[in-house]
């Protein structure tokens, strides 16, 4: 990557979850949840912010001296919390500025893996990179929950929820997303897809509306936190 380019890496975070409202608050021993987001997204060594709609995520990350900020606007998915704040500073924004979106609910996130993404964009074709994972075992297959990309010399062909034993090999997607800061603009703007709205998987529409994301191997971020489940799983994981 150029040294002459900047990156923003941001974590939304938005307090009422649909299946665990208040995550990002609890405990991972001596952490929250977002806290621990926060510094290990920071071991990457780039500018790193948190955004959120709740005072007391504020609080937290204040806490431990991190940035972040408090806004009330609703957004729809992560990405467009990161566009409406961005939006308010774009004069402040080079259009070519990497922007890593980092979703708030996994605590183990491995730092190497917004290193990888960002060094995708020394190529300057690349728009938007995201990363994958292992080959997905056939008895993953029907878990709606884990989403699998197929890859073929180097871009994502499509995203599913649920897969069919076929020819075609499947990988864990690995939910982290890097942009440049005019496309971001660009996919923002862009109609909802069918496939979109099927599967509730933004990056179909950008697929669908003509943009290629380039995938990149990367480590595995553990668990995320979904569920009352996954919360014990990695408070085990932590004391082990």
């Amino acid at each position: 990557m150029s040294s002459h380019a900047s990156v923003l890496v941001c974590i939304p975070s938005r307090y009422h979850a649909r299946r665990l409202p208040g995550k990002a608050l609890l405990n991972l021993g001596e952490q929250t949840v977002i806290q621990r987001v926060y510094r290990q997204a920071s071991l990457a060594a780039f500018k790193t912010i948190v955004l959120t709609d709740h005072p007391a995520i504020v609080r937290s990350i204040k806490s431990i001296d991190g940035e972040v900020v408090y806004r009330e606007q609703k957004a729809s998915n992560g990405s467009q919390r990161i566009f409406h704040y961005l939006s308010e500073i774009d004069d402040t924004i080079d259009p070519s500025t990497i922007v890593v979106n980092v979703q708030g609910d996994e605590p183990l996130l491995n730092p190497e893996n917004i290193q990888r993404l960002v060094e995708c964009f020394s190529d300057k074709e690349t728009c938007i990179a995201s990363l994958y994972g292992s080959v997905v075992s056939p008895n993953q297959y029907a878990m709606a929950q884990r989403v699998k990309v197929n890859i073929s010399h180097g871009l994502a062909t499509t995203f599913e929820r649920i897969v069919e034993p076929s020819d075609k090999e499947w990988h864990k997607h690995i939910g982290i997303y890097a942009f440049r800061w005019k496309t971001l603009k660009e996919v923002m703007k862009l109609t909802p897809s069918q496939r979109e709205i099927s599967l509730s998987l933004e990056q179909l529409r950008w697929m669908d509306h003509g943009y290629s994301i380039n995938m990149v191997e990367g480590f595995s971020n553990g668990i995320a936190i979904d569920t009352a489940a996954d919360i014990l799983e990695a408070r085990n994981f932590l004391n082990s």
